[in-house]
């Protein structure tokens, strides 16, 4: 009889271990590391291959960032703390620069859901202190929380599309 009841406790135990870690993944859309990049550029690659696939960078003055390079006006690439691969890549224009599925600057923002599903919406994310007016759409990397995919959408189409890899 003991025997029986350690082992209906274990069970429970193990079904709602499982029901919790389901209930706090809620309204989080996870994705692949394939869908974690921009024009082929992903976070943690080598500022020396993006180079040699897209050409030298320039220097890019910013408000926000110290150390900035990119590729025209609408190509910013924000480098490591050590200067030798990639944290971030954005993308504010349509230039050819996409997702691997396909996803640019200036489409619909209704495509989000039909390729990445709902994302972490989060309507105050900058808006008081840079961004008014937008609204940010962010999916994480399954297995690896620290990548991760924003669009910011203003008046229902994409305006900017950033990937990168938060500080560990």
């Amino acid at each position: 009889m003991k025997m029986k009841k350690m082992v209906m406790s274990l069970l429970l135990g193990a079904t709602l271990a499982a029901g919790s870690a389901v209930c706090g993944a809620e309204g989080i859309d996870w994705i692949t590391p394939q869908d974690m990049s921009l024009g082929g550029v992903e976070p943690g690659m080598s500022l020396s291959y993006v180079e040699s696939i897209y050409g030298p960078m320039q220097e890019v003055k910013s408000h926000h960032v110290d150390h900035l390079l990119g590729y025209g006006d609408t190509v910013k690439i924000v480098p490591s703390a050590d200067g030798t691969s990639v944290k971030a890549v954005l993308v504010k224009g349509n230039n050819g620069w996409a997702t691997p599925a396909g996803v640019t600057v200036g489409m619909d923002a209704s495509i989000l859901q039909k390729i990445y599903g709902t994302g972490e919406v989060d309507p105050t994310k900058h808006k008081a202190r840079r961004m008014p007016g937008y609204d940010y759409y962010t999916y994480w990397q399954a297995g690896d929380p620290l990548h991760y995919l924003t669009f910011a959408v203003k008046d229902g189409k994409i305006a900017y599309i950033k990937v990168g890899l938060m500080q560990r």
